[in-house]
């Protein structure tokens, strides 16, 4: 279980991601081929870029699977020996838990390599379900919202965690955001963002789970031929935008129910402790002023 969480940003600006830095250019870039892809890492880093070729084809094989679907050519992996080097790069701020960008357009995958934040087997299949999506659906990616697009990645790399479970069901009483808010942009603030991609992550599993894991490389077909995102879910499992998310809500509301009540028993728990506390304290307090009128009686019966 990893102890941050894993955040990727999809679809940033190319000028950004093409951005020259001086720290970025000096990293002397070697790369090894592998069958889908090209991994270009740092000198010295052979047996880094050997494990990510080898988690790429991996993942290469199993998205191929549940996505029905292989894209061609070659996918270039650029692995950043250090936190700076990435962060010059990609235009990312170096203390963000940014970790792997997936460009829609050249389709470039840049992952810090680091280990500072996440470790590189949970950086790469997230990254490639990005590329896989935007291969297949090229010009029409944008049909997508953003929330299916991450959810998408969290759910088909298994991106879940211990922590991401914690909070879905802390935020499943009420800070669950609409989805047509995060169609296009996640929020700034850390607790909203952590939030929009772990409820992405649920919306998705929900349709696979209730409808048919089919139903994602059939709204993928759907999206492909330029169909618009409403008609596309529709086709794929017979529900529009917003009955699905009255449907995926409801589940959340039952579901996630008994983290309800154990709020609720925790915040009566500790209110009866304070009661307890205040209750004790009267009752020392009470005590003490019996004994000392005690002590009293007795002073004045010696006397």
């Amino acid at each position: 279980m990893r102890s941050v969480r894993f955040v990727s940003l999809f679809g940033l600006l190319a000028v950004i991601l093409t951005a020259q830095c001086t720290c970025a250019d000096e990293v002397q870039w070697r790369v090894v081929r592998t069958r889908h892809f090209l991994i270009y890492y740092a000198a010295g880093a052979d047996s880094t870029a050997k494990r990510a070729g080898d988690l790429a084809e991996k993942w290469h094989v199993t998205l191929s699977r549940k996505l029905k679907f292989s894209p061609g050519g070659l996918t270039p992996i650029y692995l950043y020996p250090d936190r700076r080097s990435f962060s010059e790069a990609t235009g990312v701020d170096p203390g963000e838990q940014t970790v792997g960008i997936a460009h829609t357009r050249t389709l470039k995958v840049r992952v810090d390599a680091s280990g500072t934040f996440a470790d590189i087997a949970d950086v790469i299949p997230h990254e490639l379900v990005h590329v896989f999506i935007s291969r297949r659906l090229r010009w029409n990616s944008n049909r997508m919202p953003l929330w299916m697009h991450e959810g998408l990645a969290k759910y088909l790399a298994d991106d879940w965690t211990g922590p991401d479970a914690d909070l879905l069901a802390d935020a499943a009483s009420g800070e669950i955001l609409p989805l047509d808010r995060i169609s296009r942009a996640f929020p700034v603030d850390e607790r909203k963002r952590s939030i929009a991609y772990v409820q992405s992550y649920s919306a998705v599993k929900y349709m696979a789970d209730t409808y048919s894991p089919d139903s994602i490389p059939d709204l993928l077909s759907e999206l492909e031929t330029g169909q618009p995102f409403t008609t596309a879910l529709f086709y794929s499992i017979g529900s529009k935008p917003k009955e699905f998310e009255e449907e995926w809500r409801q589940y959340l509301w039952e579901e996630y129910s008994w983290a309800r009540w154990a709020r609720l028993a925790s915040g009566l728990a500790w209110s009866a402790m304070g009661v307890l506390a205040i209750l004790a304290f009267r009752a020392r307090v009470l005590q003490k002023r019996r004994r000392a009128r005690e002590l009293e009686e007795e002073a004045e019966h010696v006397e």
